[in-house]
C-alpha cells in the first residue's frame, strides 16, 4: 500500500475534533474528573507522536561504493555530489515531503576560530614555540602568519606509517576556503535556505573539504512519490574513512534509524571495512531491519554470468555472518542515467554510456527486475512500520478516548432520566466496583515500583562490574592496549636537536592517538552499546513479565465494574485488550563513549582530539625540552632516545590517568542518567496503560448528581446537548473504523 498523507491529515483532524469534544463535555464533570485527565492526556500523547512520524532510512557502506549515485537513483535526479572528506563530519540527510527545499548551517566564529586554535595548539608542538597566541581568522595578518607556519612545516617529517595529520589538513582547509565562505560566518551560526530554483547550490558547500569543513550540518528535502512523505534518507560516511569520528557518528545515527540499506561494490566485494560495520550493525540489533544492495558496475562485468557469480559468491561469504540476507542487485548508476535520459539531462558522453549498456539486454533487464523488487520491498517495509506506529501509537489512543466518551454520554443521557434515589442507590453500588478496580491498579503501581527499586539494584551491580577499573572488561583491555603499545621506528637523533626530538615525540603521539580513538570507537563504544541493549531488553522482559499478570487481575476487576453498570441498563462499548498493549519505549539511547574525542557544539563536529593532548601535552613538551636543555648546559650526557622514550612513557601514563577518570565519571552518567531513567521510564509507560484504561471507564458520576438536584428544565437542556456531542462521536469512530481497514499491519 503506498504512504497515503491524507491518513495523517485525517487522524490530525480527527484528534482536533476529540480535543474540542473533550472541552465541551468537561463542563459535565468535576474539575478532577480521571476521565477528562485520561482524554486530554491522551490525546496530547497521539499530538505529541503526530508531529514526528519520520521514519529514518541509513544508507551505509564502504568509501567508494556508491552511496550517493544509490540516494541519487532513488530520487530519479543526480543532485548529491561527493561531501564532506577526512576531516568534516556529517551525515547528508534528505528528507521526503510535498516541495522541494534544503538548507546548510554555517559555524559560527566562534566555533571556527576554536577549531583552528585547538589544531594549532597541537601542530606547534613540533617546532618547540612556546606561543599562546590565539588565531583568528577573520584577521588577515593571522592567515597570514597561519599560511607562512604551514608552508615551513616539512610535513615528510610528520607521515610515517598509515598516520594522516587531520589538525594540518583541518588548518589548510579552513585557509582554502575563507576567501569563499568567510562572508556567511556571522557570531552565531547561520542557516542558509534554498527553494526548489536553487537547490543545486547547496553543492557549493560540500563538493570540497576546504568548504564543507565551515559546515555544521544539512538537509534537504524532496518529493519521492513512490515512497511516500516523512522519510529520511542518510547519505552516511563511509565505515572506512580514516577519521575515527566519521564511524563514531554512523553508529549514532543508525541508533535513531529504522532500517539500513547496505551497499557493496561489485568491484571489490566485501572488505575488511564491511566486517567491522556488519558486526556493529548486529550489536545495534539492526540485521533484520537491513537490505543489502550488490551495487553493478557494468563496465566492470562482461557478461551477466560474471555478475551472477559475483552475487552467489557474495550471498555465500554474507551467510557466513548474517542469517538469510537479503541481497538485491542492481546498477544504481544505470537507474540514475535512465532516470536523468528520460528528463534530458544527460551528457554526451553519459548518453553513449547508456547506449553501450543497452546492448547488455540481459544484463539491463536483470537490473531494471532487482531494482523494482528492491523498491517494492523497501514500500513495503516503510508502510508496514508506519503502519504499526500508527496503529500502535496513535489509533489505538483515538479509539479508546473516543469509545470512553462515547460510554460517557450515553450512561448520563440514562442517568439524568433517573430520580434521586434511584441514582444514590446506584451511584453506591458502581462506586464499590469502582474501589476494586482502584485496588487493582493500586496494587500494580505497588507491584512495578518495587521491582523497579529491585531491577535498579541489579543494574548497580552489572554496571559497577562492567565499568570495574581493575576487572572489567573494557578498562582492563584498553589499559593494556596503551601499557602494550609499540612505539614505531625512531630515529637516533642528538640530544641537543630539541625540535627534531619534538617532532619525532608528535609522531608518535599521532600514532598513538589515531590507535586509541579507533580503540575507543571501533571496540569500546560498540562494546558498550552491546551491554546496554542487554540490559534494556532485561528491564523491559522483567517489567513487563509482571505486568501481564496484572493485567488478567485489572480486566477481571473491569469486568465486574461493567456487569453492574448493564444490569442497570448501562452497557459500555469500551473494554480493556485480552492482552497487555505494547508500552511506548523511552526515547533513550545509551550515551556514546566519546572520551578524548572532543566533538562538542562549541567546537563543532568535525574536531577529532584527544581530551588530554593539548595544555598537558604542551606541558610536557615544555618541560622536556627545559630539562633536556638544562642538562646539556651542566654537561650532562643523556642520549635522545632516552629522553623519547621517558616522553612515551609520561604520556601513556597521563592517557591511563585521564582516560580512568572518565570511565568513573561515564559509569556514573550511564547508570543514573541513562539505565535508571529508562527503568523509570519503562515502567511508567506500563503504569499509563492501566492508568488510562482504568480511567476511560470509570464513569464519574459525583458531577452527575449534582446536574440531577437542579430543575427537570436544566437536565432536558443537558440532555439535549448530550444527544448531540453523541452524534458527533459516532461519525468520529466511524471514520477511526475507516482508517483501522485502511491501515493494516504489515500489508
Amino acid at each position: 500500500m503506498q504512504q497515503n498523507p491524507d491518513s495523517q491529515i485525517s487522524l490530525e483532524n480527527l484528534t482536533e475534533i476529540l480535543e474540542t469534544l473533550t472541552e465541551e463535555l468537561s463542563p459535565l464533570f468535576s474539575e478532577d474528573s480521571a476521565q477528562v485527565i485520561s482524554w486530554r492526556r491522551s490525546l496530547a500523547a497521539v499530538s505529541e507522536s503526530l508531529e514526528d512520524q519520520t521514519l529514518r532510512i541509513a544508507v551505509v557502506g564502504p568509501v567508494k561504493s556508491g552511496k550517493s549515485t544509490f540516494i541519487n537513483a532513488l530520487q530519479g535526479r543526480d543532485l548529491l555530489k561527493r561531501g564532506a572528506g577526512i576531516i568534516t563530519a556529517f551525515i547528508t540527510r534528505i528528507k521526503t515531503g510535498a516541495e522541494e527545499k534544503g538548507w546548510v548551517e554555517i559555524k559560527s566564529w566562534e566555533e571556527i576560530n576554536g577549531e583552528v586554535n585547538e589544531a594549532l595548539s597541537m601542530v606547534v608542538l613540533t617546532t618547540g614555540s612556546d606561543s599562546s597566541d590565539l588565531v583568528d581568522l577573520r584577521r588577515e595578518q593571522d592567515r597570514k602568519r597561519l599560511q607562512q607556519f604551514i608552508q615551513e612545516l616539512k610535513l615528510e617529517s610528520l607521515a610515517g606509517g598509515e598516520t594522516f595529520d587531520p589538525n594540518v589538513v583541518l588548518l589548510k582547509a579552513y585557509l582554502s576556503g575563507y576567501d569563499r565562505l568567510s562572508g556567511y560566518a556571522k557570531d552565531r551560526p547561520v542557516l542558509l535556505e534554498f527553494g526548489a530554483d536553487e537547490l543545486n547550490k547547496h553543492q557549493a558547500f560540500v563538493s570540497q573539504e576546504s568548504q564543507s569543513v565551515y559546515l555544521r550540518d544539512m538537509e534537504l528535502q524532496l518529493p519521492i512519490s513512490w515512497l511516500g512523505e516523512m522519510v529520511e534518507i542518510g547519505d552516511c560516511q563511509g565505515s572506512d574513512s580514516p577519521n575515527p569520528l566519521h564511524f563514531a557518528l554512523l553508529q549514532e545515527y543508525l541508533l535513531s534509524s529504522h532500517y539500513i540499506i547496505y551497499l557493496i561494490s561489485s568491484r571489490v566485494g566485501l572488505r575488511q571495512a564491511d566486517l567491522k560495520l556488519i558486526e556493529a550493525i548486529k550489536i545495534l540489533r539492526m540485521m533484520p531491519h537491513t537490505l543489502f544492495v550488490l551495487n553493478a558496475d557494468f563496465d566492470e562485468h562482461g557478461d551477466i554470468d560474471a555478475l551472477k557469480q559475483l552475487q552467489e559468491r557474495l550471498r555465500e561469504e554474507l551467510s557466513l555472518l548474517v542469517r538469510e540476507p537479503k541481497i538485491y542487485t542492481f546498477s544504481a548508476l544505470f537507474e540514475l542515467l535512465q532516470a536523468q535520459e528520460s528528463l534530458n539531462n544527460l551528457s554526451p558522453r553519459e548518453r553513449r554510456r547508456l547506449e553501450g549498456w543497452y546492448e547488455e539486454e540481459t544484463m539491463v533487464e536483470i537490473s531494471r527486475r532487482e531494482y523494482e523488487s528492491f523498491r517494492n520491498e523497501l514500500k513495503t517495509l516503510v508502510n508496514s512500520e508506519r503502519n504499526r506506529v500508527l496503529l500502535g501509537g496513535v489509533l489505538s489512543h483515538l479509539q479508546r478516548v473516543s469509545q470512553s466518551m462515547k460510554d460517557s454520554v450515553r450512561t448520563r443521557k440514562q442517568l439524568l432520566s433517573k430520580d434521586q434515589e434511584e441514582l444514590q442507590v446506584l451511584a453506591d453500588e458502581i462506586k464499590k466496583r469502582q474501589q476494586t478496580v482502584a485496588a487493582a491498579l493500586g496494587t500494580v503501581d505497588h507491584t512495578l515500583n518495587g521491582l523497579r527499586d529491585s531491577l535498579k539494584q541489579e543494574i548497580r551491580t552489572d554496571v559497577d562490574s562492567f565499568f570495574d577499573t581493575k576487572y572489567g572488561p573494557i578498562i582492563s583491555d584498553t589499559m593494556q592496549l596503551i601499557e602494550n603499545y609499540q612505539v614505531n621506528s625512531f630515529r637516533r637523533i642528538k640530544v641537543a636537536e630539541t625540535r627534531k626530538l619534538l617532532a619525532n615525540l608528535y609522531l608518535f603521539y599521532q600514532d598513538f592517538r589515531q590507535m586509541l580513538s579507533r580503540h575507543l570507537i571501533d571496540k569500546v563504544n560498540l562494546r558498550i552499546i552491546d551491554f546496554a541493549k542487554k540490559e534494556e531488553e532485561n528491564i523491559e522482559k522483567k517489567l513487563k513479565e509482571a505486568a501481564s499478570g496484572y493485567w488478567d487481575l485489572l480486566g477481571q476487576a473491569l469486568r465486574q465494574y461493567q456487569s453492574t453498570l448493564a444490569e442497570t441498563g448501562l452497557p459500555l462499548s469500551l473494554v480493556a485488550p485480552e492482552k497487555l498493549p505494547e508500552p511506548k519505549r523511552p526515547a533513550l539511547a545509551p550515551p556514546p563513549f566519546s572520551a578524548f574525542i572532543q566533538s562538542s557544539e562549541a567546537l563543532g563536529r568535525g574536531s577529532l582530539l584527544l581530551r588530554f593532548g593539548l595544555r598537558r601535552l604542551g606541558h610536557l613538551f615544555s618541560g622536556l625540552k627545559k630539562r633536556i636543555l638544562s642538562r646539556n648546559r651542566a654537561g650532562t650526557e643523556e642520549s635522545g632516545e632516552e629522553a623519547f622514550q621517558e616522553a612515551v612513557t609520561l604520556v601513556k601514563k597521563e592517557t591511563q590517568s585521564e582516560l580512568l577518570a572518565y570511565f568513573k565519571d561515564y559509569r556514573q552518567n550511564f547508570k543514573f542518567a541513562y539505565l535508571f531513567s529508562y527503568t523509570d521510564q519503562y515502567a511508567q509507560a506500563l503504569l499509563q496503560l492501566f492508568q488510562d484504561i482504568g480511567d476511560a471507564t470509570m464513569i464519574d458520576i459525583s458531577h452527575l448528581q449534582q446536574v440531577a438536584q437542579k430543575k427537570a428544565t436544566s437536565q432536558e437542556d443537558t440532555t439535549e446537548d448530550l444527544a448531540i456531542l453523541e452524534h458527533r462521536l459516532e461519525y468520529a469512530e466511524e471514520h477511526l473504523r475507516s482508517l483501522e481497514q485502511s491501515l493494516p499491519v504489515g500489508r
